[in-house]
């Protein structure tokens, strides 16, 4: 019983040191969770080597930037090298990457922003105490991790996707370049905001700002997914113009044939009627030497001249 009341006013009371070392191991799951979202949502395919390597390498070095860094720095750095080994790691695009880690970590400032003011209403505390006070501080993780495993959950049932394209054109990645450093200078500022002023913001400031950055990112995921389906919808008339094409050279091609094997039947019939056996027999033997120009001409298909083990 007195162990329990000793971890009870550990808990408890404000321990600074104890709530460092839950951020620590709450880096973790907290990693996990995003790479975990952005897999899911940008259906990105990895190994389970590539999720252990990113699920580990990104907390150790934001743990030790943590203690390096100022608080402001600490999170660019942060949204940087997440962005960078995403890159890397899963071998997807630096565009892609940084689309998957934005999109991640708005929602987790959304719940964030969410549950911080109620939540301090609710418990009678200030950020003074979910900061220093580690029953307060896994409390809100618990919630904010509920809330995101959750969403996860929903995009999984509801099979909820962005086919992202790599390869769509520079104005485009542009934009979506602006926009997302814009979401990275808005997030910095909001959590700048909810770290220093949550305890003089009433609830209804908080609330309005969780509904804009809502409505932010809804705006952005919809504009994202226009451009991707606008580039899916031009790849196609492309396609559909390169068919357009071939079947007009096929087209072509088989009206050659048809007047060449026109005017073969009527050099054969017209041989036939005057009965010029030795005409015929002189004709055939042009043919057969034609036909086999035509054979040799095989040697140029791609797929013999690139494989070659195949003749």
């Amino acid at each position: 019983m007195e162990i329990l009341n000793n971890i009870w006013m550990a808990l408890s009371t404000p321990n600074e040191e104890l709530v460092n070392v839950i951020m620590m191991l709450a880096t973790f799951i907290e990693n996990y969770l995003i790479m975990t979202l952005f897999s899911t949502f940008l259906n990105i395919q990895s190994t389970k080597k590539q999720k252990l390597i990113y699920s580990i390498s990104i907390p150790l070095i934001g743990i030790v930037a943590m203690y390096i860094l100022p608080h402001l720095f600490f999170i660019l750095f942060n949204y940087i090298i997440m962005i960078i080994f995403s890159h890397y790691i899963f071998k997807i695009s630096l565009l892609k990457s940084s689309v998957s880690i934005m999109t991640s970590s708005l929602v987790f400032a959304l719940i964030g922003t969410l549950i911080s003011n109620p939540l301090l209403t609710l418990m009678n505390i200030t950020s003074v105490g979910i900061d220093t006070v580690p029953i307060y501080r896994l409390l809100y993780l618990f919630l904010m991790y509920t809330l995101v495993f959750a969403i996860i959950m929903i995009i999984k049932n509801y099979n909820i996707r962005i086919n992202f394209v790599d390869d769509i054109d520079k104005k485009t990645k542009r934009s979506i370049i602006g926009s997302f450093i814009l979401s990275i200078t808005t997030f910095i500022l909001q959590s700048v905001i909810i770290f220093y002023y949550i305890d003089i913001l009433p609830i209804i400031i908080t609330f309005l700002s969780f509904v804009i950055l809502l409505a932010y990112f809804c705006l952005s995921l919809y504009s994202l997914t226009r451009v991707m389906k606008l580039t899916l919808t031009t790849r196609k008339l492309e396609s559909a113009e390169e068919y357009n094409n071939t079947l007009h050279i096929l087209h072509d091609n088989v009206r050659g044939f048809k007047h060449d094997f026109d005017n073969i039947v009527t050099t054969i019939g017209g041989y036939i009627r005057t009965n010029d056996m030795e005409g015929l027999k002189s004709y055939y033997i042009q043919l057969e030497d034609d036909c086999q120009r035509v054979n040799n001409l095989y040697l140029l298909n791609p797929e013999i001249i690139n494989n070659p083990r195949h003749l």
